[in-house]
């Protein structure tokens, strides 16, 4: 008789990976044994930290990842532990800093919510040495907090903290990722020469999402259209990075880009909506495209019934 013990290690391991986060940790404390195999059991994870459950709410439902299998954990800050701004942040990039650091090498998937991304969050993703796809995202707006103004949301601040998802060959210590097919940053205060970097790091990437990245401008498409990644992607979506304005000529980049089957320009109200669809119509034949605003249409008069009084 075959016993739950004496299946092999991956079949075990593909059973505990449909099973809700609550019963795979709980499983884990069973013994040491199955705390290994229940580490070695989640590659999928989408964690936020947060300062009341309300925020946490909001934030799932607002959440980007969209895949069955992926697990959710929120973790409420306590009281203490939020009463000014910088206190908040800090302890929200300890936690995700705990938990991330015991699957270094099982994630696959990963999605984090918090207000900014520091130094200790930053390290502990870096060493994901086998993950596939990453979500940061920074934007939650709907958030009540007395500390945060309005336009906290509408900026994110530069930070040397995204060098350390780039790796630089040739030095130990350094990022481990590398093998990223889908990244998405949400109001990051990533730089040009920061993404280009990760980039560099991790030719396979298919799928780019960039909402609200207001420090990053129009020479990204060039880089994407001189290098590697370019050459593979599939999904890009530029959605409300309007730090500054971008002009046509990012247009020429888009048409050299092979294989791209998704485009989102939302928000980019610089560029030419009724012009961006006429390329695709002739040119680059995007199967899903979504233009920078609603292309404007002909000046129509109102007819009204001379009966209606």
């Amino acid at each position: 008789m075959t016993t739950f013990t004496s299946l092999p290690p991956e079949i075990t391991r593909e059973i505990l990976h449909y099973l809700p986060i609550a019963a795979l940790l709980a499983f884990g404390l069973t013994s040491k044994t199955n705390h290994s195999i229940q580490q070695h059991s989640l590659s999928s994870l989408r964690l936020g930290v947060f300062n009341s459950r309300l925020g946490g709410m909001i934030s799932l439902m607002e959440a980007t990842a969209d895949r069955s299998c992926l697990h959710s954990v929120q973790m409420i800050l306590p009281k203490s532990e939020c009463r000014k701004k910088d206190k908040v942040i800090r302890n929200q990039n300890l936690r995700i800093a705990n938990v991330v650091e015991k699957y270094t090498h099982t994630l696959r998937d990963l999605e984090i919510a918090c207000w900014e991304l520091q130094e200790s969050a930053a390290m502990s993703l870096a060493q994901l040495k086998n993950l596939k796809r990453l979500s940061i995202r920074l934007d939650h707006p709907h958030t009540r907090f007395s500390g945060l103004e309005p336009s906290f949301w509408e900026t994110a601040p530069g930070s040397p903290v995204w060098n350390l998802l780039a790796s630089k060959k040739g030095e130990k210590g350094k990022s481990a990722l590398g093998r990223l097919q889908s990244l998405n940053l949400e109001r990051a205060g990533i730089t040009d020469y920061q993404l280009a970097k990760i980039l560099e790091s991790n030719p396979n990437i298919r799928e780019l999402s960039l909402r609200k990245c207001v420090n990053l401008t129009d020479k990204i498409f060039k880089i994407l259209a001189e290098g590697k990644v370019g050459r593979k992607l599939e999904v890009l979506h530029f959605t409300k990075c309007c730090g500054v304005e971008i002009d046509e000529r990012v247009l020429d980049h888009i048409g050299r880009l092979p294989n791209l089957k998704e485009l989102s320009l939302h928000g980019c109200y610089s560029l030419d909506s009724d012009l961006v669809k006429k390329l695709n119509d002739e040119q680059w034949h995007i199967e899903d495209l979504t233009l920078p605003s609603t292309p404007s249409s002909p000046k129509q008069g109102v007819e009204i019934d001379p009966e209606y009084k």
